[in-house]
């Protein structure tokens, strides 16, 4: 019933004509991939390849500005599109390609795929100093043609308007490493943000979200951008967002997480006044919605702490241990302590999440 709710106060909004809509009046879709996206991902790549054929018989782009080793990632991305449509015709843009030759590739796909590496180099290739350059203005056409935009681990992680550039959770957070880097270079403190592709309008987006624990970057991201949502990807998992409608739905067995900033606030050492969602597949939530009147609970001490795993046991996911169980009421007020910070997460509504981020040392809220 909740998310039917959400859904339907973004459809009477929308008739209002009081929603914001995506940039340029884009109709496509995009398609979130948290990274770690294995070949064998069937829910990923058909559903890739189903959007890619919504205008018409499908024709890929894969871009790899952002990846070191490009003809690497190109050869593995096609192979692995072609598995499961053979015949499908592909093109490869790399960081060197010509725009002319970039902006035809363009013009003549249903899809673009943006591989993983540096969100940076994606941006600097393609939107330096957020000027729209040919190519920009090529991908935003196939948008408005009905297209799809796809991206892995950076590439997802470019879609916003803005983008966390990089860093840990700790830095983000204001926390100085106990020790100094080997390179000398000084770690710079709260989050690295930058411009990003400007394709999502409504939020910032997050990739290896829960195996990185992420939650503690994108808490401050998000209050440094003045942003509501953060769509958060774990990995091998995708979100798919409808230009057109604002709608968002899980893609994938494994889950990811929106976080809802619409009441955050900061006291001192700690973030309070987050709420999220543990996004399941086939999940849909409307990110235009009216934002909720009441502001989510504050979790009170915890009643228990959830277990990291050693490095290599189920690549630590607890994170994703830490909202999934406290989605649940009976679960209580959980903790998870992390590298000198800690998030505290209790239910608050059906199928949603109220939680914390606390520096270590920083008054606990009552």
């Amino acid at each position: 019933m909740r998310r039917l709710a959400l859904l339907v106060a973004g459809v009477l909004f929308a008739a209002c004509g009081a929603l914001p809509r995506a940039s340029g009046g884009a109709a496509g879709t995009l398609l979130l991939i948290g990274g770690g996206l294995d070949n064998d991902n069937r829910p990923v790549y058909t559903r890739f390849l189903e959007l890619a054929a919504v205008t018409g018989p499908p024709r890929i782009v894969i871009a790899t500005a952002a990846t070191g080793p490009q003809d690497e990632e190109a050869t593995d991305k096609a192979e692995a599109l072609r598995t499961w449509a053979p015949g499908v015709p592909v093109e490869i843009v790399r960081r060197e390609t010509s725009t002319a030759d970039t902006v035809a590739a363009i013009d003549r796909a249903t899809a673009m795929f943006f591989t993983g590496g540096d969100q940076k180099r994606i941006t600097a290739r393609y939107r330096p100093d957020e000027a729209a350059s040919p190519e920009w203005q090529a991908m935003q056409r196939l948008l408005a043609r009905g297209g799809v935009i796809a991206g892995a681990s950076a590439g997802c992680a470019m879609m916003g308007r803005t983008m966390l550039e990089g860093g840990r959770s700790a830095a983000a957070l204001g926390i100085a490493p106990a020790s100094p880097p080997t390179d000398g270079e000084p770690v710079p403190l709260g989050p690295r943000l930058g411009p990003g592709m400007a394709f999502l309008p409504w939020g910032l987006t997050e990739s290896h979200f829960f195996e990185r624990d992420r939650v503690g970057r994108i808490v401050p991201a998000l209050a440094a951008s003045g942003e509501r949502w953060g769509l958060c990807v774990g990995e091998d998992a995708a979100v798919e967002v409808d230009l057109a409608t604002g709608d968002l739905v899980g893609v994938s067995v494994s889950e990811s997480l929106l976080v809802d900033a619409a009441h955050a606030r900061r006291d001192g050492a700690v973030w309070l006044g987050l709420r999220a969602d543990v996004i399941e597949p086939g999940e849909r939530v409307s990110l235009l919605a009216a934002r909720p009147a009441l502001a989510p609970k504050v979790p009170g001490a915890a009643t228990r702490d959830v277990p990291v795993a050693e490095p290599g046991q189920n690549r630590q996911l607890a994170s994703w241990r830490l909202f999934r169980q406290a989605s649940e009421p009976a679960a209580g007020v959980l903790r998870l302590r992390c590298d000198g910070w800690s998030v505290r997460a209790c239910a608050d509504g059906p199928g949603q999440v109220a939680f914390c981020v606390q520096v270590d040392g920083g008054a606990t809220p009552q």
